[in-house]
């Protein structure tokens, strides 16, 4: 793994650290989604620190190079993460419709 690709990990990590610290510090960011970005940072040190385990996990994975197995799995993450946002989109959206519907038929009477 090229130092570029571990100084941009490092730097991309300290980026979401900052802004997730802000975040949390003016309330705009559940404890839960928190912590899933503190864990995102984490991971993108540890994998810039010891670049060992990119390496290892892209060879028992059969990939390239490391930098493909690193890139591949913030793919598959960030994926995974919209889809449980778009869940919990689509329940918002069911819950206010109701709550609308509900207000309506009050006004009604």
């Amino acid at each position: 793994m090229s130092i570029a690709l571990r100084l941009s990990l490092i730097v991309c990590s300290l980026l979401i650290l900052f802004f997730v610290m802000r975040r949390i510090k003016k309330s705009g960011l559940e404890i839960t989604d928190s912590i899933f970005w503190l864990f995102i940072s984490a991971a993108l040190i540890v994998i810039a620190v010891f670049p060992q385990i990119a390496y290892w996990a892209a060879g028992l994975l059969g990939f390239d190079a490391p930098a493909n197995f690193v890139f591949c799995c913030g793919i598959i993450v960030l994926l995974v993460r919209t889809f449980a946002q778009d869940q919990k989109i689509c329940q918002l959206k069911k819950r206010l419709m109701t709550l609308v519907q509900e207000e309506a038929l009050r006004n009604v009477k």
